[in-house]
This record gives structure tokens, C-alpha cells and sequence, in this order.
């Protein structure tokens, strides 16, 4: 999974984002995103449109502010001096006091800040976006199916769509099992691009699911993605092509046969033949030289039917930019059912305590803080997934060739909301909101103040999601040995053990964090 090198290669790809505020975009209140601590970091501004995104509800109002907002403007302006004139004319005066004491009484962020670390609050407001426990119901057709390693499914093969359709998109055959002739032609509209590289994807939507009750089971994912495009108009030479920095939000369909099976252990994380596994380079088109099936159709795994693209502008990373935050106000998402499953988790394991659990995210979250911080990527390794990690390095590269360090000073864990509780075959997964304080700014090497103010404390939440195997058991730890070996953790930076070279970030031993995601994407 995200969250889930500079230039993300395979299914390295990103959901995270270090520390909170900001959308992926920028622009506040969006999707989820990469970045640095209170929103360090992003690309470009959230302009999707109406379509994409809860900003505006309705199509119409979309339509005539964007379309005519000289009028809008100039009717807000004559509404306004209208209320101005009326509260003149209706004036009575009130004592200061009582005027102050109604001001101060909506709940404010500095008593939140102060306050301790809270125990479980429970809240729900309706979201955009499908919760991802609705997905639970394809078990009923494939006992085998896990959210998370579709989720890794799923950001390998936008990746991989993306980077094959440079240079002569010869590369896009080799994808026919999943990827049908119109999905492809769709996906090549638009300048001719000789490469695509850093690709990095800071939100993925489930925003449509057919269910379970038809010959095919479709779903509709959008993701808000960040990547380099060389381009090559007509074949020019080497020196004339341009490359350019993208943001972009595009909305696939994927359809599966309600008789496939979900892809198991590694196999979830590359892409090959749906049916025997035979590397890609045997397939003729959707035939497989290998086993001699027709692939195709959906028949043995996901299939895109459908690519479009909501948005695509020109964006340089913003490293030096902070936003305020957005959404920090909005009511917890929970489940209706993340009480029961929780219960359930711990009837499975009786050695799995709560507290323990919510010392492990505190900890975790600390030490993601001084490894962003230091811009030391090898102190953040062993507490995240790979593909988490791999968004985490693209920036902190970032900051270094920009020399600069985005700083996250005395940040602390004020309250820890449970959100929800999902569990499979594979993995058990908890997602939690986080609300968090800090100072928040970023520096150059050679001392200068770029964005943020180093004497302000800022609040912020999201929403963290931990993974760990299903067949793990146990308290969660805060440090501790190798699960495999007993010698001290020392991890490298594939995420393996340097003394026993086990793998000890896929969550088979401990809870480690694979999703980070804004109050403004969160969808349940």
C-alpha cells in the first residue's frame, strides 16, 4: 500500500504525506498527498473542477461562479452593503463582555492543543468518496481479496500506464491483460512524450463500486498524481524536447469476472501474467505464450476500461510553500462497524492492547518528525511500507537538491480518534486520526527563513492507516530487536534486517504505517 530515488520506479509510489495540513495539490482541502510536516510541501493549486472534488456540490452554481463571476462579485458586493446598512440602521448596543464571551464559545484549536491525549471519540460526517470497507463485500466472491494489496495492485498499474505511454508507447502492448484498445487510446491522447519519470501519487479515491451481484464487479478510482514529462513534439533531437512538471487528476474504470481470484504475496506487487504468471514479455496481445490463454476481458484479474483525465497543468514542486490547514475542524469519519471489528481483533489476539497500539503510532509519528526534519530518510525506514518510504524519499531528495530542510519543531500528539478497523486474510489494517501541533517552517542550509513562521505553533490532523499481517500477534513495540534474528533493528533501505537481510516493513511482525491521507480526502 500509499502512502504508499527521486524518480519512483515500479510499484514505488506514494500516498504520503510527512506531517499534515495541505492538500497534495497545494491547495487546501484536496486529496491526500505528499509532502512535508503541516503541508511543507505540494504541487500546484486544487483546480480540478466541479466534477472532482466536494468543493462545489452543484454543477449549476459551479458553473455560473466560474463563468460569470464578474456578476457574482458585483451581486455579493451589493448583498454585502445591504447587510452593512441594515445592521447600521438596527444598532443597539451590547456590553463587551457578553459580545467577547459569544466569540470565544465555538470550541477553539489552542484548548485542543492543550489538552491531553484523549481517549476514543467517535464521530461521522458524510464524505465524498466510497469507504473502502464496502469493498469487503468481494470476499463473498473471493475469499482471498485484500483491500491493501489491491491498493499496491492498483498504484503499480497507473505507474506503469503512465511511464509506457512515452516514446512510441510500444510498451502499452505489453499491458493488454489489463488494458483494453480504448482505455489505451484514451490514455495517449494529447502531446506526443518521449519519457515520464518521478512519478508520484499523492491520493487514490475508490469514487464508484458496482458490487457484487453482476457477471463483472466494477470500480471507479481517481488519483491525483505528480510527474515529469519530457516532451517530444514530432520527433525532435534530444536538445529541443522540453520537460515539464505535471499535476494531474485522472479517473479510471477497472472491471474484473466475478470468477477471478485476487493475485497472492508478491504477486500483488508486479504485474504478469494474470492467469500463470509468465512474465509480461510472453504475451501476444492478450494471449499468453506461455499457458496459451486469452487473458483478456477481465477474465483473470482487473481490467481498465476507462481513462480519463479530470486535470493536467504545469506544476513545479513547491518546497518552500506552506497553506493553511484545512479541515482540521471536520468530525472524525468512523465506520459504524470499527468498535466490533476492533473487538474482534482483539478476541483473535488476545496480547493486542489498545494502548500499546496508540504508543506505537506516537512513536512512529515522532520519529517520521526528526527523520523528515534531518532529512534522514534511513530513520524513517523501519517504520513505514515501501511504497510509503519511496514518496518520503522523493521529497526529502527534493529538499536536498533544493538545499533546504522543511522543519517540524516540538510537534506532539494532542488526541488519537479510532476511524476504523479492517482485517482479511493477508493483513489487518487500523486506521486512525491523528490530531497533531507543531511549528512548521522551512529553512535554507545557509540559514534563511523561506516559508512558515519558526515562532508560531500551527494544529493540524489526518488520518494514518497501519498495516500489520494477519497471522501476526502480539503487543505493538516502540523499539525492538529484530523479529527475525534478536539483533539490534538496523534496517536498510529495501527494507530488509542488514544482518539476516529478512524483510521487517511488510507489516509481518509489527505495525507499520502505509497511508497517510488528509481530512479532505478521507472517505472511510
Amino acid at each position: 500500500m500509499l502512502p504508499r530515488a527521486a524518480a519512483i520506479q515500479s510499484s514505488n509510489l506514494a500516498w504520503a504525506r510527512p506531517g499534515g495540513g495541505q492538500s497534495f495539490s497545494s491547495g487546501g482541502g484536496g486529496g491526500g498527498g505528499a509532502g512535508g510536516p503541516l503541508g511543507g510541501v505540494g504541487f500546484g493549486a486544487t483546480d480540478i473542477g466541479v466534477e472532482s472534488g466536494p468543493h462545489l456540490a452543484d454543477p449549476f452554481l459551479g458553473r455560473l461562479l466560474t463563468e460569470h463571476s464578474d456578476v457574482c462579485m458585483m451581486a455579493t458586493g451589493a448583498l454585502l452593503l445591504l447587510v452593512m446598512w441594515r445592521s447600521v440602521v438596527s444598532w443597539k448596543w451590547t456590553p463587551r463582555r457578553k459580545t467577547i464571551a459569544a466569540r470565544r464559545e465555538p470550541r477553539s484549536w489552542k484548548a485542543l492543543v492543550e489538552a491531553p491525549i484523549a481517549p476514543i471519540v467517535h464521530r461521522s460526517r458524510r464524505t465524498a468518496g466510497v469507504p473502502r470497507s464496502r469493498l469487503a463485500a468481494l470476499r463473498a466472491l473471493d475469499p482471498d481479496f485484500s483491500v491493501a494489496l489491491f491498493e499496491d495492485f492498483a498504484y503499480l498499474l497507473y505507474a506503469e500506464m503512465q511511464r509506457a505511454r512515452a516514446g512510441d508507447a510500444s510498451p502499452l502492448r505489453a499491458l493488454a491483460p489489463f488494458l483494453t484498445e480504448d482505455a489505451a487510446q484514451q490514455l495517449l491522447a494529447g502531446p506526443k512524450v518521449a519519457e515520464v519519470t518521478g512519478i508520484v501519487i499523492g491520493a487514490m479515491r475508490i469514487t464508484d463500486f458496482s458490487g457484487t451481484s453482476g457477471a463483472h464487479v466494477e470500480l471507479e478510482l481517481e488519483f491525483e498524481a505528480s510527474y515529469s514529462e519530457v516532451l517530444d513534439p514530432e520527433g525532435s533531437p534530444a536538445p529541443a524536447r522540453m520537460e515539464s512538471h505535471v499535476y494531474a487528476v485522472d479517473r479510471l474504470r477497472l472491471r474484473r469476472a466475478r470468477t477471478a481470484r485476487s493475485r497472492r504475496g508478491e504477486r500483488a506487487r508486479k504485474l504478469d501474467c494474470p492467469n500463470c504468471g509468465a512474465p509480461l514479455r510472453s504475451m501476444r496481445g492478450t494471449e499468453c505464450a506461455h499457458c496459451h490463454e486469452d487473458v483478456g476481458g477481465g477474465r483473470f484479474d482487473w481490467m481498465v476500461i476507462e481513462f480519463r483525465t479530470l486535470t493536467k497543468k504545469a506544476r513545479a514542486p513547491l518546497v518552500a510553500q506552506n497553506v493553511e490547514n484545512m479541515g482540521t475542524v471536520y468530525p472524525t469519519v468512523v465506520d459504524p462497524e470499527a468498535d466490533a471489528r476492533l473487538l474482534d481483533l482483539q478476541r483473535r489476539d488476545p496480547r493486542f492492547e489498545w494502548g500499546a497500539f496508540r504508543a506505537r503510532v506516537t512513536h512512529v509519528f515522532q520519529q517520521l518528525r526528526i527523520g523528515w526534519s534531518n532529512r534522514d530518510a534511513a530513520r524513517i525506514r523501519p517504520y513505514v511500507s515501501d511504497n510509503l518510504f519511496q514518496s518520503w524519499a522523493y521529497w526529502i531528495d527534493l529538499h536536498h537538491r533544493e538545499r533546504c530542510k522543511n522543519i517540524c519543531k516540538n510537534a506532539k500528539i494532542v488526541r488519537i480518534d479510532l476511524a476504523n478497523v479492517l482485517s482479511d486474510r493477508t493483513y489487518d489494517a487500523i486506521t486512525v486520526r491523528i490530531f497533531a501541533s507543531a511549528i512548521d517552517y522551512t529553512v535554507s542550509d545557509d540559514g534563511r527563513v523561506l516559508s512558515g513562521n519558526p515562532d508560531r505553533e500551527r494544529p493540524y490532523s489526518e488520518y494514518f492507516t497501519f498495516l500489520r499481517g494477519a497471522v501476526s500477534d502480539g503487543g505493538a513495540g516502540e523499539e525492538s530487536p529484530c523479529p527475525h534474528c534478536g539483533a539490534p533493528l538496523a534496517i536498510g533501505m529495501v527494507g530488509n534486517c542488514t544482518h539476516c537481510r529478512t524483510k521487517v516493513v511488510a507489516g509481518e511482525f509489527d505495525w507499520v504505517l502505509s497511508r497517510i491521507e488528509q481530512d479532505g480526502a478521507y472517505a472511510g
